[in-house]
């Protein structure tokens, strides 16, 4: 799979850097990803070691998420939102697609489509972290699949019982699990009013990830299975769902959510303890 690194292209001005008409001058920025599992490349062409509280060995199936509310940060920590480019594929409005599989080897669900990558704009900076958020935002997340713009036109990653888009699909078999491992995160608990129309939910379960001490200039942004289901056991299933669809009392939903620094069954979330996430 191809790699791009992160560029900021002209963002070694001043935060206040104008043009002469005094409007700020915004710079392209592309900020790339990398799926990992452990010390490994995620590949569907080889399954992946080491992986949960057991070692287990891990064949993907599946690997793609949703991003948004891209924010560069600076020393003081003052946040510049990212304008995301409206590239009528992966990007739309404030919302991105990272998709890591390409259909190949073992993984049967999505597209030979890849995209590792969000690109759009912003002023000109000096920046020296990262913040941006797991999943879809409220008013995008409970629209009709069928008729939104892409990347919000995936079947796959909805869940019409849930209401609401799977904000990550991370599939695989392992070893004491070959019928499937899985982990889908989403919004929980969802009402509706008399027109059927979304008015809440119990559980939105977006993650907010902060990167600090993130060099936008040079680094890459490291999605890790390894880091995600830390601490889980992977070759069990406790109860529920196998392994999580982040019911509120699946056991196995506990740890993955402590590991996206999440709320879960009563017990406050750490964001600055997620595992999921580093920078590169």
């Amino acid at each position: 799979m191809l790699t791009l690194p992160l560029l900021l292209l002209g963002c070694t001005g001043k935060p206040d850097d104008t043009a002469d008409s005094g409007a700020l001058v915004n710079v392209p920025v592309t900020v790339a990803f990398r799926g990992v599992a452990g010390a490994a490349d995620f590949s569907c062409e080889a399954p992946a070691t080491g992986i949960g509280s057991t070692s287990t060995t891990w064949t993907p199936l599946d690997f793609r998420f949703y991003v948004h509310g891209f924010e560069l940060l600076d020393a003081s920590g003052a946040a510049t939102p990212l304008t995301l480019t409206q590239d009528g594929l992966w990007q739309v409005e404030d919302v991105a697609l990272l998709d890591f599989e390409d259909r190949g080897g073992t993984c049967i669900n999505g597209t030979p489509e890849t995209n590792s990558v969000v690109t759009g704009e912003a002023p000109a900076g000096t920046w020296t972290g990262l913040r941006f958020r797991l999943g879809v935002p409220f008013a995008l997340n409970h629209g009709d699949v069928a008729t939104a713009p892409s990347p919000l036109n995936v079947s796959t990653l909805f869940w019409s019982w849930q209401m609401g888009y799977k904000f990550a699909r991370i599939d695989g078999r392992t070893t004491g699990l070959d019928d499937g491992a899985i982990f889908h995160l989403g919004s929980t608990g969802c009402m509706t009013d008399d027109q059927g129309e979304v008015t809440g939910c119990d559980a939105e379960n977006v993650a907010t990830i902060t990167l600090d001490g993130f060099d936008p200039g040079a680094g890459t942004v490291i999605a890790d299975l390894a880091g995600l289901f830390q601490g889980v056991d992977m070759d069990t299933n406790a109860g529920g769902d196998s392994v999580c669809m982040s019911g509120g009392t699946d056991p196995e939903c506990g740890q993955i959510f402590a590991n996206l620094g999440l709320d879960f069954g009563g017990t406050a979330g750490n964001p600055a303890a997620q595992s999921f996430f580093r920078a590169e």
